[in-house]
C-alpha cells in the first residue's frame, strides 16, 4: 500500500507550510509577451491593460515613488558596478519592507514593470524644465537592466534607449560613457564552488565583468539544498576570498577550513536547480537576500549560458517529483537498523520516511544531513494530520538522520548535531 493510499496528504500540500506566502517574480516576465514593446507612458495604465483591472497592491504607489525620489542619489556612482549595487539595494529595500509588513500582493514582477514605466514618465517630464531632473530616474533604468532577471532586464534596457530619444541631446551626450555598458555585464566563466561538512550548502562564486573588462568582480551564490533547493543568500566581492570568507562566516562551523575550488560541471548541479527552483518567501528573508531577489536569478542564467558558450556540459535538471525510486533507501536503511537493533523497523514507516525524504531532493545530496535538513522534515512530517503513521516515522527519523550520516561520510561530530535536531 502507497503512503498516499493511506490518507496521507498529498506531498505539495505537506510542503505548503514551507510555502506561507506566493512566490513573487518567480516565473519569467517577458516585455514581448506582455504587449509592452515600445516607449511606455502612463506607468501602470499598459500593465493594467494587459492583464485586466487587478486588485492593485496599496503598497505598490509609496514604494514606487520612494525609489523615484531616491533615484537622484544614483548620480554618485561613479562606475556601473557602483550603481548596479545601489540599483539592488534601492529595490531590496522595498521588498524587504513588503515582505515583513504585506500580507498579499507581493508581485514584485509587476511592481518592477510598473516601476520602469513611470521612471520612462519622470524622464520625459523632466526632460523639458531643463533642471536635469531626468538624470535620476535614467540611471535606475540603467541599474535595473543590469540586474533585472528574466524579462525585466531586457524591458528596462529597451525603455532606456526609447527614452533617451525625448532627452536633450547635448546633456544626454555628457553623461558617462560607462552608463551603456550595464545591461551587458557578463559572467568570464572563472567558477569556484565549496560545499560545507554536511553537504547540504554550497557557495558558487562567480567572476564577471562589464565589456572591455571593466570592474570586474566576483558574485558569490550561497545555494542551501536542506529543503527546498534554494538562494538562501549572494552579493558582488571584490575577489575570490573576500566571497569566500563571508560564505564561510554566514555557514558557521560545517565551513571551517574550506578554500574554493574549480567548478567541475558535477558540482554545478546545485547552481543548475536553483536556476529552476520556485522562489519561495518565508516573511523572514534577510536584507541581502531581497536586495537580489533580481539579480540573482539573473546572475544564475548569465553563468550558465557563458559556460555552456564554452562547451562545459552542465547537468540537464529532470523533475524531482516524479518517478521515485525510494525502495533501495528503505532497504538499506532496514538492514543497518535491524543489525543495530535487534528488530526490523515498521515496513509502512520507512517507505512513507524515504518517499517524504527524497522527493524534491537535490541529486547528490540523498544521503547529506544537517540539523536544518532534521528540522525540515520533522516538520513535514508533523504535518500529515492524521495519519496513523506519523508517529511512527518521527520515531525513526534520528536513526535514519544518523544512517544517511554516516553512508554520506558526514563527520561523526556533524551527525550528532543533525541528530538531535530530529529528535527535538
Amino acid at each position: 500500500m502507497s503512503p498516499v493510499s493511506r490518507g496521507r496528504k498529498p506531498k505539495k500540500r505537506a510542503k505548503s507550510k514551507q510555502r506561507k506566502r506566493p512566490a513573487p517574480g518567480s516565473g519569467p516576465v517577458n516585455a514581448a509577451e506582455l504587449g509592452l514593446s515600445g516607449l511606455s507612458t502612463g506607468g501602470r495604465s499598459r500593465i493594467d491593460a494587459f492583464f485586466g483591472p487587478p486588485d492593485r497592491p496599496e503598497w505598490f504607489t509609496p514604494s514606487q515613488e520612494r525609489v523615484l525620489a531616491a533615484s537622484r542619489g544614483l548620480l554618485a556612482a561613479r562606475g556601473p558596478r557602483a550603481l548596479e549595487q545601489a540599483t539592488a539595494e534601492l529595490t531590496g529595500a522595498e521588498f524587504h519592507r513588503a515582505v515583513h509588513a504585506e500580507r498579499s500582493g507581493l508581485r514584485f514582477d509587476l511592481w518592477a514593470m510598473e516601476l520602469t514605466g513611470c521612471a520612462v514618465d519622470q524622464m520625459v517630464a523632466a526632460a523639458g524644465r531643463g533642471d536635469g531632473g531626468w538624470r535620476g530616474p535614467w540611471r535606475l533604468l540603467c541599474g535595473l537592466a543590469s540586474i533585472g532577471s528574466y524579462g525585466l532586464g531586457a524591458f528596462a534596457s529597451q525603455q532606456a534607449s526609447e527614452a533617451a530619444k525625448k532627452l536633450p541631446r547635448d546633456e544626454l551626450a555628457a553623461q558617462p560613457a560607462w552608463l551603456e555598458l550595464l545591461p551587458d555585464i557578463e559572467a568570464t566563466g572563472d567558477v569556484r564552488v565549496m560545499r560545507d561538512g554536511y553537504g547540504t550548502r554550497f557557495a558558487v562564486i562567480a567572476g564577471f565583468c562589464y565589456p572591455g573588462g571593466i570592474d570586474p568582480s566576483v558574485y558569490l551564490f550561497d545555494i542551501d539544498a536542506c529543503g527546498t533547493i534554494r538562494l538562501a543568500g549572494a552579493g558582488v566581492f571584490d575577489d575570490l576570498e573576500q566571497a569566500a570568507v563571508a560564505w564561510r562566516e554566514q555557514v558557521g562551523v560545517s565551513a571551517e577550513g574550506l578554500v574554493p575550488v574549480p567548478a567541475t560541471a558535477g558540482s554545478l548541479a546545485c547552481l543548475v536547480y536553483c536556476e529552476h527552483a520556485e522562489q519561495i518567501l518565508s516573511g523572514s528573508e534577510p536584507r541581502a537576500l531581497m536586495d537580489n531577489w533580481f539579480r540573482g536569478p539573473r546572475r544564475m542564467r548569465d553563468v550558465t549560458d557563458a559556460l555552456r558558450g564554452q562547451g562545459v556540459d552542465l547537468p540537464s535538471p529532470r523533475s524531482l517529483y516524479h518517478d521515485i525510486d525510494f525502495a533501495p533507501m528503505a532497504a538499506g536503511f532496514t538492514g543497518w537498523y535491524s543489525a543495530r537493533h535487534g528488530h526490523a523497523p515498521g515496513r509502512d514507516a520507512v517507505e512513507a520516511l524515504a518517499a517524504e525524504w527524497l522527493e524534491g531532493m537535490l541529486p547528490g545530496t540523498e544521503h547529506a544531513v544537517s540539523p536544518h535538513r532534521s528540522e525540515f522534515y520533522r516538520e513535514l512530517i508533523g504535518d500529515w494530520r492524521d495519519d496513523p503513521v506519523t508517529d511512527a516515522v518521527l520515531a525513526l527519523l534520528p536513526e535514519w538522520v544518523r544512517w544517511n550520516g554516516e553512508r554520506a561520510g558526514v563527520p561523526a561530530h556533524l551527525i550528532e548535531h543533525a541528530v538531535s535536531a530530529a529528535l527535538a
